[in-house]
């Protein structure tokens, strides 16, 4: 739901008033017992969107299908609540200050006083009030006491709020304030006050992750609204009326129609079991108990403290190739998360082509690469990573490992996507070959392709690769591949020699046209990155898994943000980016396609094995990869 218009709430805050007015019964008070999570799948309110007329007798039936539960609000029980009330009466119909700005207006059309100088400096007319420190609500004695929260829509609604626990949208990190500290003296006395509530509920305070006292303005409506976030999902969410003259999941509202502030307690818990399920996407859940007065900073998704601003390094991934693997779509679905910002380009290339030779230092080099992100900006919000997708680094190793090494030191997670080497290179030729696209893609692209045949290019990369050593086992004639003499040469010194010899040579910076089958070559391509870092640095993954029926676009997203040590997020887009239709290129070229799978198979089955030895990956996902 969008930010409603003040007309609506308006509208709505007159049909509460009408209802109260007309002395409409209350729904009886019923314990239902805990609402269960999966109820949040299902509507629980079929007639929503009807209108309530107070003065029809007219009953409304509720459609008897699966589609709809019996009920969303339960009574949990009764609790004497006499103990909050007396820690919050100070001040609790005093009106929520005005933004600053506000404040600093002359009322009326008053003229304020100039302002005195004593030896030239500036000396404010107006005293400071003193701030009070038995008033909870005073935003200043938060400020100084405990810590301020920023709440946007109820600031704006002049809610007032007395902030015990709070955490991010995605449950990453639960804060604990002062005032719910049992070594703070406020503290002590409101868990104290509030304890009883929890043992009503039969839960611990280690299950909370939100609580909060509210104050509700006189006259002021909070309109119909879902809450949003991902901790919805997982949290139980639980009203007790404080201060009231006489609950939210679901689609909700909160009026108040009486002469002073209304006052809930709002909690918000979780299973026990969310905690081991943290744990095990890699995402452990954070408790960190807040100092009086610190500093929070805030977006819509994120909370920081302030004393933690700087401390992360950026970027906190590359996305290294390979080409044509779905290597946009990955960055593309990682950028969808709250907690993650695109890079200022996709791919950033600050490592190989847009590498400054002018630089005379380390410092110099890492300031023009840090460039190309937002990182200063993302200082003072440790919470959100950002990285970029250069494909053309997996191959070019021998240039790109010394730099990230040097310009990235904090060790950056890497992340491989691979596809049948088969298709990537089909994938590759159109694309370099194809028209379309603005000026500088096409010369990023090249035009050396544009007058060969794909036999053409592809023999073209077998020749060089075996004009530097690379392919002792490969008869250029037959088109055969010599399996002893492969198992004898792979893994050894001589095969690190040739490929550092066609790395070095066959790779301009001037184009894409190049190693449309060398960039197949998963296994070595991998290997150089493997013994430059620790393996718990890289994430491989295959194209395939994206379109697999027992997995899907949203498995990868899923084993990424564990990767990432991010909280799991639903991406609302999973559609293929930078993909393009075409008319297959070896249709009816049965040899060409017979050569290249008798070339390829051995390296599949080589790469396959180093996932499963080196990467300790499951054997069930990579022991049949791309057999011909």
């Amino acid at each position: 739901m969008g930010e409603t218009p003040p007309a609506e709430i308006a509208k709505q805050h007159k049909q509460a008033c009408r209802l109260v007015e007309s002395q409409m019964p209350c729904a009886p008070r019923v314990n239902h017992g805990e609402v269960p999570e999966e109820w949040k799948l299902k509507p629980t309110c079929p007639n929503a969107s009807t209108p309530i007329n107070p003065n029809s007798k007219d009953e409304v039936e509720v459609p008897n299908n699966n589609n709809y539960i019996d009920w969303c609000i339960s009574s949990r029980g009764q609790v004497d609540v006499s103990p909050i009330v007396k820690l919050i009466s100070e001040g609790v119909n005093e009106p929520a200050p005005l933004p600053q700005s506000e404040n600093d207006k002359p009322k009326n059309g008053t003229k304020t006083k100039p302002a005195k100088k004593i030896f030239g400096v500036t000396v404010n007319n107006t005293k400071a009030k003193p701030i009070p420190s038995a008033n909870l609500w005073d935003e200043r004695n938060a400020a100084k006491n405990n810590v301020s929260i920023t709440r946007p829509s109820h600031d704006r609604w002049g809610i007032k709020k007395i902030v015990l626990m709070f955490c991010d949208d995605f449950l990453h990190t639960t804060y604990t304030l002062p005032w719910y500290q049992e070594g703070n003296k406020t503290g002590k006395q409101m868990h104290a006050a509030l304890q009883p509530i929890l043992d009503c509920l039969g839960i611990q305070k280690s299950q909370l992750v939100r609580c909060l006292l509210a104050g509700l303005p006189p006259g002021v409506t909070i309109p119909v609204h879902h809450d949003t976030g991902e901790w919805v999902r997982y949290t139980h969410r639980v009203h007790v009326p404080i201060i009231v003259p006489d609950p939210t999941k679901a689609k909700h509202a909160v009026s108040n129609t009486g002469d002073e502030f209304r006052v809930h307690l709002i909690l918000d818990y979780v299973n026990p079991s969310f905690f081991e399920m943290r744990k095990e996407q890699n995402c452990p859940v954070r408790r960190v108990e807040l100092s009086p007065g610190e500093v929070l900073t805030q977006t819509r998704r994120s909370i920081d403290r302030a004393l933690d601003a700087g401390t992360k390094q950026y970027p906190q991934f590359l996305i290294l190739g390979a080409q044509k693997a779905g290597t946009t779509s990955l960055y593309e679905y990682i950028n969808q998360h709250p907690w993650v910002v695109k890079a200022k380009r996709r791919e950033t290339h600050c490592l190989d082509w847009r590498w400054n030779d002018d630089a005379q230092s380390t410092n110099e080099r890492r300031k023009h690469c840090l460039s190309f992100y937002h990182a200063d900006a993302m200082k003072q919000y440790p919470s959100l990573i950002t990285g970029d997708s250069t494909p053309s680094y997996l191959i070019d190793y021998y240039r790109i490992i010394p730099r990230l090494k040097e310009c990235f030191p904090h060790n950056p997670k890497l992340m491989i996507m691979t596809r049948d080497p088969i298709k990537r290179a089909i994938s590759h030729y159109v694309m370099v070959t194809s028209t379309d696209g603005t000026p500088e893609q096409l010369a990023a692209r090249g035009s050396e392709w544009r007058e060969q045949t794909l036999e053409e290019v592809f023999d073209q990369d077998i020749q060089h690769m075996k004009e530097d050593g690379l392919l002792p086992y490969w008869d250029l004639e037959t088109k055969s591949f010599d399996r002893d003499v492969f198992e004898k040469f792979i893994d050894s010194r001589e095969e690190d020699e040739a490929w550092e010899r066609y790395v070095t040579t066959r790779i301009p910076l001037s184009s894409g046209s190049y190693a449309p089958l060398a960039r197949g070559l998963y296994a070595l391509q991998c290997r150089q990155w493997l013994r430059s870092f620790p393996k718990d640095n890289f994430l491989i993954m295959k194209l395939e898994d994206m379109s697999s029926g027992s997995k899907g676009v949203q498995w990868v997203v899923n084993r990424t943000m564990e990767f990432l040590s991010l909280p799991r997020f639903e991406i609302p887009d999973a559609e293929k980016k930078n993909s393009r239709d075409y008319e297959d290129p070896l249709s009816g070229k049965d040899e060409l396609r017979g050569w290249l799978e008798r070339f390829f198979a051995p390296h599949n089955e080589r790469f396959a094995k180093m996932m499963i030895d080196e990467m300790g990956y499951k054997e069930e996902d990579w022991d049949s990869l791309w057999k011909y």
